[in-house]
């Protein structure tokens, strides 16, 4: 209450006073225009100032309600337009996720040009193009991928590099990743898909090469990366091997030996490199290294192949090789493949009623086509040409599984 009848105090005085200020002060302004010329009192000037203010304020307010409705209008109009569009997408990817190729390209198109993220839009329809088979297709959309999102190099050269991998066109996958790699050489998708590129052309020194990376980005699992490796050293072996045959010369055979012993422990300790490694030296004639490789890497780790080439070595000294697969026995006395090692090595060295008992013994161990085989040369050796043809067929019979049929 108090505030009011201050307010209404304040109101009166300055009521009062500009009242007064009319009465004591008028004053006047002379406004000419050419001929015409216009005076007034200040206070009226004043006055027509305040009505011209209030008339533009009333103006824009009638403006503005005549306005505003439009535009609201067009603001729900786009909005309803871009969540259409939106909602479009979402359902074309969805397709695409289901396979449904042909609903998901469509949409995906009719949605592209307005969708907040075009690219992703051009990218699953080339990819759904390409599940139908149109590749002309595809790579049109891939084009227009790229003239919607400067930025989407990486993304776009995957997928294309994908689609040459499923066609087997190894040579334009292989273009397209290395130029990736050499902008994100970390990045495991490349990686990834260059081990697939290497792998189907065959090319496995550089696919040797990026074994460090794989390693250091963690691009595969311990196991895999290991299985990988593996593989790697194999097929390098092998390949050293073939070209060391076809050339005969002493330089490619050092240079077979070189990556035996360039490659870590871990990895010569694996049974299948050591096999790779043991058969190209077969191939080779180097049969004195490979009975000191094989009897080392048996004694570290047992294995049923490295035992069976034990026994088909020519190691120089086959009594001191039946001596050491002898020793063996001791602790592996019912060990069929090492049976037939020794009855192979008994007959190395023309003990042939040994070489008779472990050869039987193998078999009554094991069936084996192998065992079957050098017990029938062994009877055709001693003259038992009944027995050996028995044990031939009898092998015959094994390795056809002839008699399973019956």
């Amino acid at each position: 209450m108090k505030k009011l009848l201050l307010l209404i105090a304040v109101v009166a005085s300055v009521g009062g006073l500009l009242a007064w200020q009319l009465s004591e002060t008028s004053g006047y302004v002379l406004i000419t225009l050419g001929l015409y010329s216009v005076e007034m009192s200040v206070w009226t000037l004043l006055l027509l100032l305040l009505l011209l203010w209030a008339a533009l304020r009333a103006l824009a307010y009638l403006i503005r309600l005549i306005v505003e409705p439009g535009k609201r209008l067009v603001r729900v109009s786009t909005s309803g337009r871009k969540a259409r569009h939106r909602n479009r997408t979402a359902q074309g990817l969805l397709q695409f996720i289901e396979g449904r190729w042909s609903q998901a390209r469509r949409n995906l198109m009719r949605s592209a040009k307005h969708a907040d993220m075009p690219l992703l839009n051009y990218l699953a329809a080339a990819n759904c193009a390409y599940e139908l088979g149109d590749q002309d297709e595809a790579n049109r959309l891939l084009v227009m991928a790229e003239e919607s999102d400067a930025g989407g190099e990486l993304a776009i050269g995957l997928a294309q590099a994908r689609m040459h991998l499923r066609d087997q066109h190894f040579e334009e996958a292989l273009a397209i990743l290395r130029r990736l790699y050499a902008k994100t050489p970390d990045h495991p998708m490349v990686l990834r898909m260059l081990v697939s590129a290497y792998q189907g052309l065959g090319d496995w020194k550089n696919l040797e090469k990026m074994l460090p990376d794989l390693r250091r980005y963690k691009v595969y699992d311990k196991e895999h990366l290991e299985n990988l490796s593996i593989d790697v050293s194999r097929t390098l072996i092998l390949q050293f091997a073939a070209q060391a045959k076809e050339s005969g010369t002493p330089e490619d055979i050092q240079n077979l030996t070189r990556f035996w012993q360039d490659l870590s422990r871990d990895m010569r300790a694996d049974v299948h490199v050591q096999q790779a490694y043991i058969e190209s030296l077969v191939q080779l004639g180097e049969q004195t290294q490979v009975e000191t490789l094989l009897r080392k890497a048996l004694k570290n780790s047992w294995d049923e192949r490295l035992v069976r080439l034990y026994g088909l070595v020519d190691g120089g000294d086959a009594k001191r090789q039946l001596l050491v697969a002898e020793a063996w026995l001791r602790e592996r006395p019912n060990d069929p493949t090492l049976m037939l090692t020794l009855g192979r090595l008994s007959m190395k060295n023309q003990l042939w009623g040994k070489a008779r008992d472990y050869l039987e013994s193998s078999l009554a161990f094991r069936a084996q086509p192998e065992a079957y085989a050098e017990l029938a040369k062994l009877m055709a050796q001693l003259g038992e040409h009944e027995k050996s043809a028995h044990y031939y067929q009898q092998g015959l019979t094994l390795s056809t599984g002839l008699s399973a049929v019956k």
